[in-house]
């Protein structure tokens, strides 16, 4: 299990991009991942997406603010 960093852009036009940020948990590696590669195919929510791998993180080494 996998949890993605999604982003939205926020604010207006005329402004400096900013960025909204939040970890989506339930993503499954839907292929073998391979280091030199950086890049990841996960399945999440039926859809196969490829992100880059510091967008992904094992559920098990997220950090909880808690």
């Amino acid at each position: 299990m996998v949890r993605i960093r999604r982003r939205k852009m926020v604010g207006d036009i005329w402004e400096p991009p900013r960025y909204e940020e939040w970890w989506v948990d339930g993503g499954l590696v839907a292929k073998e991942y391979h280091s030199w590669e950086k890049i990841v195919t996960v399945s999440l929510e039926g859809e196969t997406l490829r992100l880059p791998a510091n967008d992904v993180q094992l559920v098990s080494r997220a950090k909880t603010d808690k």
